[in-house]
Order: structure tokens, then C-alpha cells, then sequence
């Protein structure tokens, strides 16, 4: 049957209970496998005892898998137990004939097994979703990358789980660069909390200093937190690129080709183009094509002309123009504080 994933946690209280007869099967898919595998350790938990691991659990694998010693270990009783627990990961590398056997399997699954199969992104008509979806005892739950509010509220509760709080521009330049699977955004969390010591309130400054370095300290870091408005990260990246040596011409290059992509993009949408399509056409990185297309869709065009035309002066001042020649920094400083003041208003 089809579950969400919102669904889970009052399934696992009612199996914990009592309440709740455990399925025979678990398809847990999706993109982000942060959570899939944070939702198999739940169900481990809920259904099965640990000490009883020895006999009565197995891993697979479907890019490697051997389907009759799988089904064999489905269709084997356990050992001084209740049930036995069977697991299946990277079950979208199966072939062909491997999803057939298993899908007969699934006609007449053993109760006192339970078979946990973890999978990729499944499109809406595989096989292997579309059983298991229409299967009575058995749960399909798709987990999906978090987004927006949801992934703000998962990266607070992460923090406050360790016992840190985060401030407000902090907690969103986390949740601009951290989208995605939350497998790596637990990583990079770990990486800040080991950072922090024993100092529980997180700044802007401490993320800068650890999250995602390769990325904050990049042009398209740059580019990135300036179109978002974000002035404190912004500078603070600019600061670190140019300490560094990065040259600001180079650095307004990139400025100057994001504010053409969103025009671009935004003129797309507006025409209804797929999005996947404009992505593909204007190379946006997977992990930032959310950041990407809300930009694209909340910053009016006049900002993104303006802002253009902005670039150009600096551009005539970098290269010498004007009567006083002025410091390089402090001209892409005035342009970075400029843009992102403007964005960080929106419309």
C-alpha cells in the first residue's frame, strides 16, 4: 500500500504497541537516502530484536545479488524468533528477471519474514513500485529530497538534537547549500558540531568556516549567496576569494554570467519550458537548481537589468576607467553589497 513518509512514525509507535500488524514487505525509494536509511533503522527497531541478528538477518544487494539465495533466505524460518528480517539494498540494479522472481515472491510472502528492499528514484510504473504499492501487507514510501520549509525544520531539529542553536542567517545559508540528500547534509552538520566544541550558538561565521568550504569559498559560492540576498555570507566569501588571490575581474565574470541565467531561466519559465530542459540547457547543478528556479521566479526583471548594467560599471572602473583609479576590493565590495541589497528585497 502507498505510504508517506509523515506516515512512519505513528506506524513504528503502533508496531512498537502492538497495535499494528507488521507488514511482510517494505519498499523504502527515493532520492534522498539520508532518510531511507534513518527509516530502516527505525523499522529494524520497531520489528526486530538485535540479539537475534545472527540467525535471522540478511543484507543483499541488488548489483550483485543472488536471487535464489534471497528468496531462499525469505522462505527460511527463523531461529528461536518471532520473524527473521531480510534486507535488499540497491534494489534498482536489479534486472530484469530478478524484479520477475521477486515479484512472485511478493504474491505469497512469507509471514514470518520480513523483507525490507531499499531502492533509488523508481519511477511511477516500475514494476517494482507499482507492486508494492498495490500490495495489502506490504508499505511502499517514497523520500523525497527535502526542500524548503521541511528541510529548515530537519536542520533545526539535527542541531537542537545535539544541543545547539542556530541563528537566522546561519540556518538559511545552511539550508541554500546543504539541499539534497541528507546523508551528506548530516556530514557536513557533523563536521560543524565537532568544530563548535563546547560554544552551543551557531553563527554565520562558524557555518562559512565549515560548511561546504569548497563550495562558500568559490565564485559560484559568491554568486550564489549574493542573488539570495544574503550580504553577510556574500562578503564574507568575497573576503576569502580574494585573500586568496582570485582575480575580481574573473570573480565579476561569474557574477555577471549567473544574472544572465536567471534572466534567461525566468524568461523561460515564463514561456512554459519544462524546467528539467532549462536546467539542462543552462548547466544548473542538480543541487541548486531549487535555489536556482525560486530566484528565477521571485526577483523581478528590472533588478536582474539593473544589476547587469551594474556589472558593467564595475567592469569599466576594474579595467581602469574613471578619473580616480580605485582598489579592486573595494570595488567589488561596493558591487557585492549593492546587488545583494537589492535581492535581498525581492520585488
Amino acid at each position: 500500500m502507498k505510504l508517506k513518509a509523515s506516515d512512519l512514525p505513528n506506524r513504528l509507535t503502533a508496531l512498537r504497541n502492538g497495535t499494528l500488524k507488521p507488514p511482510e514487505a517494505v519498499l523504502l525509494f527515493g532520492q534522498d537516502q539520508g532518510l531511507i536509511h534513518a527509516a530502516l533503522a527505525s523499522l529494524r527497531q520497531a520489528t526486530f530484536q538485535e540479539e537475534q541478528a545472527d540467525f535471522n538477518l540478511e543484507n543483499f544487494f541488488g548489483g550483485d545479488l543472488n536471487i535464489e539465495r534471497l528468496l531462499n533466505s525469505c522462505q527460511s524460518y527463523p531461529f528461536m524468533a518471532a520473524r527473521r528480517l531480510v534486507i535488499l539494498k540497491d534494489a534498482d540494479q536489479m534486472n530484469s528477471g530478478q524484479v520477475q522472481a521477486l515479484l512472485h515472491y511478493l504474491k505469497r510472502p512469507s509471514p514470518s519474514t520480513l523483507l525490507l528492499v531499499l531502492a533509488g528514484n523508481l519511477e511511477l510504473q516500475h514494476a517494482l513500485r507499482k507492486a508494492f504499492d498495490q500490495h495489502e501487507s506490504a508499505w511502499s514510501i517514497p523520500f523525497y529530497a527535502l526542500e524548503g520549509r521541511e528541510l529548515r525544520q530537519w536542520l533545526v531539529s539535527q542541531l537542537q538534537q545535539e544541543g545547539f542553536q542556530v541563528e537566522g542567517d546561519a540556518l538559511q545559508f545552511l539550508c541554500d547549500h546543504l539541499a539534497g540528500d541528507t546523508r551528506n547534509s548530516r556530514q557536513e552538520l557533523e563536521k560543524l558540531i565537532l568544530f563548535m566544541g563546547e560554544q552551543r550558538h551557531i553563527r554565520l561565521e562558524d557555518v562559512l568556516a565549515m560548511v561546504g568550504e569548497t563550495t562558500t569559498q568559490s565564485s559560484f559560492g559568491l554568486a550564489a549567496a549574493m542573488t539570495a540576498g544574503q550580504s553577510g555570507a556574500a562578503l564574507a566569501i568575497l573576503d576569502k576569494l580574494l585573500e586568496s588571490g582570485e582575480e575580481p575581474i574573473a570573480l565579476l565574470g561569474v557574477i555577471s554570467q549567473r544574472l544572465r541565467r536567471l534572466a534567461l531561466c525566468a524568461d523561460g519559465l515564463q514561456q512554459g519550458k519544462d524546467p528539467k530542459a532549462l536546467a539542462a540547457q543552462l548547466q544548473i547543478f542538480w543541487k541548486e537548481q531549487a535555489l536556482f528556479f525560486e530566484q528565477s521566479r521571485s526577483i523581478a526583471p528590472r533588478k536582474l537589468a539593473d544589476s547587469l548594467l551594474d556589472c558593467l560599471e564595475a567592469d569599466r572602473q576594474l579595467k581602469g576607467g574613471g578619473e580616480t583609479p580605485q582598489p579592486e576590493g573595494e570595488i567589488m565590495g561596493r558591487l557585492v553589497m549593492r546587488l545583494t541589497n537589492r535581492f535581498a528585497r525581492r520585488r
